[in-house]
């Protein structure tokens, strides 16, 4: 392809090639070059649907590089995916000193297809099935395959647009963009997997888009959680380390009671990110039972220029209390908190910034949170759920859709339970 355009290059060359000094033909060389290269990706782009979005795109519709591409793609099919795999090296002790040995272990955490079909400009339907810890058989009941989401989006207008479906929740960062290249760290933030329940997706409706101000918004209309235990779909239910056995996933998912959930961004200069999102609904939808009405809301706020990657997160839940003091007293449910929180800094420098399209960006990050806070009267809260973990590790990326990380967790509780761990990541997109 590349071949067939040479000509023309050269031809567009010729002429200002002898009028212009040797700088500004070796400018003019370069510009010519990046475009060239451009049409090319664009026409290989045509055959096979593997345009990715352009830099700093990525979020725009709410998803990461990967999830998003079927919007930058031409019309047609549209596929791509990503993999993560984990192993984790467990401290023979405990943080208190005692002596309690865990089985380290080697993951194929998860390996994911999107795929997409751009009907044409204006409908579009884009999905995410997943394969978790080897996927799922008769042999390996261990493993999961579900799809993450499933929906169409009616694409209206930059400021307007319509999604239905099953969809993820705009919640936190990395509930939507949880690409492994994407985010720092072997594993996702402790915060973001038992605070914000990463990730967390179920059927709806709503509208998202872009406003002017650089601000950017998504609100859905959801089904709610389920505090109860395996109401007929198999989930977990509310407990006294996290909400997020309650999320039903879309699957044959109670819809007596619904919920809002919603977010807003604000990018004032290139590279900074300010918003916060919310989710709220009633967490028992049985007939004629106590309202559990849950709340839960985050401040973000991220910074990326120069090598330099700040991000900083804090949330809060709170479940009725009334509600949560109906629910059976011999249940795990009883134990929620009536109050939550969770929040984390983290810092990350580049330090291969300006050589390319490798990174090498060392990071730390300290993380705090609280699943029971705050109890019904009759609980004892479990000091294990008073969390702090503080992080070191780095992250290597050869080409910016690849990520090899390692970092070591130093994880304290008011329990004296905590366990240190060192983990390995391996993570890519396509």
């Amino acid at each position: 392809m590349k071949s067939l355009l040479t000509p023309l290059m050269c031809a567009l060359l010729a002429a200002p090639a002898f009028a212009q000094e040797k700088p500004d033909t070796d400018k003019r060389v370069a510009e010519l070059e990046r475009r060239l290269d451009a049409m090319s990706r664009e026409l290989e782009s045509q055959k096979t649907g593997s345009v990715m979005p352009p830099a700093g795109e990525e979020g725009r519709f709410g998803l990461g590089a990967a999830a998003s591409k079927v919007y930058a793609a031409p019309t047609g099919l549209s596929i791509g995916g990503y993999g993560e795999f984990l192993y984790q090296n467990f401290d023979s002790k405990l943080q208190d000193g005692t002596k309690a040995p865990r089985e380290n272990n080697l993951d194929a955490l998860r390996l994911v297809l999107y795929t997409g079909y751009k009907f044409n400009e204006h409908i579009v339907f884009n999905s995410e099935l997943e394969f978790e810890h080897g996927g799922y058989s008769d042999e390996s009941t261990g493993g999961e395959v579900k799809v993450e989401f499933a929906y169409l989006d009616f694409l209206i207008d930059k400021a307007f647009n319509v999604r239905a479906g099953m969809m993820l929740l705009p919640v936190g960062f990395i509930n939507e963009m949880h690409e492994p290249p994407a985010f720092l760290g072997a594993k996702r933030p402790l915060v973001e997997r038992r605070i914000i329940p990463s990730t967390w997706h179920e059927n709806g409706v709503g509208i998202h888009g872009e406003l002017p101000g650089n601000l950017s918004y998504r609100l859905y209309l959801v089904n709610g959680m389920d505090a109860n235990p395996d109401s007929g779909n198999g989930h977990e239910g509310f407990t006294a380390e996290s909400i997020k056995g309650g999320r039903q996933f879309g699957k044959e998912a109670q819809a007596n009671s619904l919920a809002w959930t919603g977010r807003l961004d604000w990018a004032p200069i290139p590279g900074t990110t300010l918003g916060f999102s919310f989710y709220r609904g009633n967490s028992n939808p049985v007939d004629g039972a106590e309202s559990l009405v849950t709340t839960l809301w985050d401040v973000h706020a991220e910074y990326r220029a120069q090598g330099l990657q700040l991000r900083g997160l804090f949330s809060r839940i709170t479940n009725s209390e009334a509600g949560v003091a109906a629910l059976p007293v011999t249940g795990d449910g009883f134990q929620t908190g009536t109050r939550q929180f969770g929040g984390y800094l983290e810092a990350g420098y580049d330090v291969l910034r300006g050589s390319g399209k490798q990174a090498l960006i060392p990071f730390v990050r300290y993380e705090r949170l609280n699943s029971q806070q705050r109890v019904v009267a009759g609980v004892t809260p479990d000091l294990a759920n008073d969390v702090t973990v503080k992080t070191v590790g780095v992250s290597y990326k050869p080409i910016p859709n690849v990520a090899v990380k390692a970092d070591w967790n130093k994880i304290e509780n008011r329990a004296e339970t905590g366990r240190d761990q060192f983990n390995v990541g391996l993570g890519f997109y396509f």
